[in-house]
């Protein structure tokens, strides 16, 4: 079995493989409903019955996407091209079936079999993700883009948070729209102009250790100008004043930080987004006498409200504790230790925020600082083995300064 699958990626699938579980099943109150007409039927009659809404699309279509690339990835390279697509997409079918029929059992659940369609169409899409990023490369640069996974994860967890519901549209009145605050409204908030300015900072170091200093110089430009041109076309999005001079500011700081060590720049970059986080959970620090409930069961809140809501906040809280974790080991801290350090730093302020007004005070984020980690170990494992096994083949291995220590 061992020389089939690639044991760090397993690890990863089960991981996300319980996750989908758990967030599918829970509370876990499981009867018969009255004068149902069972789980199947039930299920069949919902043929017709179409997604919510774009965003309902998008989010289940992005909650079996790692499945599905992690799954592809625990294939072996050596299995025929046809085992390693099949066997996930057939994994994140049967799966998703079973989740409906299941949730018609399971109170405050709906059984719909568009979900069925758009997470199985999602798994689909992570393995065929995951089978090029397996691939091996030989186009320009890419080996070395995808010798770095960590930073490359935290990339597109922020443009699937910053570009959701990533459906774009051609209508002009749209286009104005998203332009509105700006030309129209013109404000700068202190705290959005900080938020946004660290936020692309941090982009900014994302991606310099993905592609080098002297490609970051032209390519951060290009991500950020693709990335507001995105913003004006999709659905729902808008720009503003903050996020534009945020920007600006941030490739500027950055550009001037290339004169100091590379440790102390990390160093700053992970103060300031550490404070962004501490700032994100506890603004706008009026803390009342009273106290709020603490929840103790993870993801309870985002297994809660809108689907769509809970996907991008997922997606914003990985690139933030990602990225925080990820600076860390960048100035010499273990993965280990980087990990408690975060865990503990969410679970103190999610105990500050039982006295903050209309806030879920829980153990949630905490618990996927721990999982994130868990994630960055695998990926940043198996990277070392293809690189080894790359500089015995005689390919080109980008030796990286941002490697992560695992122990």
């Amino acid at each position: 079995m061992r020389d089939r699958v690639v044991p760090s990626y397993l690890i990863a699938t089960v991981i996300i493989l319980v996750v989908v579980v758990y967030g599918s099943l829970y509370p876990f109150d499981f009867h018969e409903p009255v004068g149902g007409a069972g789980p199947f039927i039930t299920l069949l009659l919902t043929w017709k019955v179409p997604p919510r809404g774009l965003g309902d699309l998008g989010a289940n279509i992005l909650l079996y996407f790692p499945l599905g690339f992690f799954g592809v990835l625990s294939v072996r390279s050596e299995q025929s091209l046809g085992n390693r697509l099949i066997l996930p997409i057939v994994l994140g079918f049967a799966l998703c079936v079973t989740m409906e029929l299941l949730q018609y059992y399971d109170a405050g659940r709906v059984t719909s079999l568009s979900d069925v369609y758009l997470n199985t169409s999602g798994a689909a899409l992570g393995a065929v993700a995951g089978l090029i990023v397996g691939t091996d490369f030989h186009w320009p640069y890419a080996q070395n883009a995808f010798a770095e996974p960590v930073p490359c994860l935290l990339l597109v967890a922020w443009l699937g948070y910053r570009l959701f519901p990533y459906v774009p549209t051609t209508d002009v009145h749209k286009y104005w729209d998203a332009l509105k605050p700006i030309v129209l409204t013109p404000s700068l908030p202190r705290y959005d102009f900080f938020r946004y300015t660290v936020m692309w900072l941090t982009i900014s170091h994302i991606i310099e250790v993905i592609v080098g200093q002297n490609r970051a110089r032209v390519l951060i430009p290009i991500v950020t100008a693709g990335t507001f041109a995105a913003k004006i076309m999709i659905v729902t999005k808008v720009l503003t004043i903050a996020e534009i001079l945020g920007a600006i500011l941030a490739f500027s700081l950055w550009m001037v930080a290339l004169r100091a060590s590379t440790r102390w720049r990390f160093a700053a970059g992970a103060l300031l987004l550490a404070a962004l986080v501490v700032a994100e959970r506890l603004q706008p620090f009026y803390f009342t006498p009273f106290e709020n409930h603490f929840g103790w069961i993870p993801f309870l809140s985002l297994m809660n409200g809108s689907l769509e809501v809970n996907i991008q906040s997922f997606l914003e809280k990985v690139f933030l504790y990602g990225s925080l974790m990820w600076l860390l080991t960048l100035i010499g801290m273990r993965l280990s230790g980087a990990a408690i350090l975060v865990s503990t730093m969410l679970f103190i302020t999610s105990l500050c925020e039982i006295y903050l007004p209309n806030r879920s005070a829980e153990i949630t984020d905490a618990v996927m600082a721990i999982l994130i980690a868990c994630i960055f170990a695998v990926l940043r494992r198996d990277s070392s083995s293809n690189h080894a096994r790359g500089g015995d083949r005689g390919v080109p291995v980008a030796s990286s300064s941002a490697s992560m220590r695992l122990k």
